[in-house]
């Protein structure tokens, strides 16, 4: 086991951490071809388009008192930083300490890291002084502070010359607000956009820890798979245009006489083409909305929300249709009413997003979709038949 191996944290807690929001602000800055890596070499990492390498330490305290010359975190940090260093031989190297405590105010080792400009050699007298002061031998801060001290000059001129300090809890959200405003959103909507943003960025980060892969995210997840470009059109208003579902290439489903929706249509007594016909409309409207999300032009609350009102129409429509009867078999009346549901919602419903019409093929194929989950039926009892 290498040392990355070593200091790759277990990963059993899964929630909103100040660490997110830090991953998050980086990842919003990410250019095409950039990635970023959680708990894989570092907390994060990343490594820019011209070969730079920036390794994140994010240390956050339920005690918000100052970090201080001797705080364990910053040690442990600088161990592990000097490590990182001799093995990835790397000149071109930024390394940056996040905390959610303060700088303390006392003079020393922190004040002289958190300066723009370092005095180096007043670094390593600072780093001889503390080891030199420590009584203790047997602890784990001894142990970080006798190795620094035993690096070699030119290692510790590249580690202390690399290192810059972010502190402060509240400041890395407005950070990220601040950020979202280069993104031309409107005031009033900063507010929501991060939290959409930010909700899609720790679901997916959850299932990939859920499924025990490395978090590893690239700029073109970002945009697409998080649908960051899309919650941000949603923002100025910018409307999806559904109008490439007619362009876009039907779909055929294999085992159609297995699928739910499938069964739902035979008991409206329809023939076997306008059956198979309805279903395909199901399959490329699945495929498309799919292809939709892959690219970022649909968001997972966009998709919902389509899903939603299709539903509310028919709950109305199904109540309306059946308010005045009780039908717990199928006969040609039941049939009737089921067929004239079915074709009221089908041919004539509309399904509306941001005041955007579905085609009609795709409002059909979303209805088709719910009764294949199914959450939705055509005869009065179709929940004792298909539920």
């Amino acid at each position: 086991m290498d040392f990355f191996e070593k200091t790759n944290a277990d990963k059993n807690s899964i929630g909103f951490t100040y660490q997110d929001y830090v991953a998050l602000k980086h990842a919003l800055e990410l250019k095409p071809g950039e990635n970023i890596g959680i708990e894989v070499y570092d907390d994060l990492h990343l490594e820019n388009i011209e070969g730079q390498k920036t390794f994140i330490q994010v240390k956050h305290s339920i005690n918000k008192s100052n970090i201080t010359n001797k705080d364990i975190d910053l040690w442990k940090t600088l161990y592990n930083w000097s490590e990182a260093i001799k093995i990835i031989d790397d000149k071109d190297i930024s390394l940056i300490f996040y905390t959610n405590k303060g700088i303390t105010l006392e003079s020393g080792l922190v004040q002289l890291l958190a300066s723009d400009t370092k005095n180096i050699q007043k670094i390593i007298d600072e780093i001889k002084i503390i080891f030199q002061e420590h009584k203790n031998h047997n602890d784990d801060l001894y142990k970080y502070i006798s190795t620094i001290n035993a690096v070699p000059e030119g290692i510790l001129k590249l580690l202390f010359n690399s290192i810059s300090f972010q502190h402060g809890e509240d400041r890395i959200i407005e950070q990220i607000k601040t950020l979202l405003k280069t993104f031309a959103i409107p005031e009033d909507k900063i507010s929501d956009v991060f939290h959409d943003i930010s909700g899609a960025f720790f679901e997916y980060k959850y299932t990939l820890v859920k499924n025990h892969t490395k978090i590893n995210i690239s700029y073109d997840d970002l945009r697409n798979k998080l649908a960051v470009d899309r919650i941000i059109q949603i923002s100025r208003n910018c409307i999806n245009n559904f109008d490439q579902y007619y362009e876009f290439e039907s779909a055929y489903p294999t085992n159609v006489e297995s699928k739910i929706s499938y069964k739902q249509l035979q008991d409206l007594d329809l023939n076997v083409d306008a059956i198979v016909k309805y279903i395909n409309e199901m399959a490329k409207t699945d495929a498309f909305i799919q292809e939709l999300q892959s690219i970022g032009d649909l968001t997972a609350h966009e998709e919902k929300l389509i899903y939603q009102k299709a539903f509310d129409e028919w709950q109305s429509q199904h109540l309306t249709a059946y308010m005045r009867t009780c039908y717990t078999e199928i006969n040609e009346e039941h049939q009737n009413i089921a067929l004239s549901l079915y074709a009221g919602l089908a041919v004539k419903c509309d399904i509306l997003l941001e005041n955007n019409k579905l085609p009609r093929s795709m409002a059909t194929g979303t209805f088709l979709l719910l009764s294949d989950k199914p959450t939705i039926g055509w005869l009065q009892h179709w929940e004792s038949i298909y539920k």
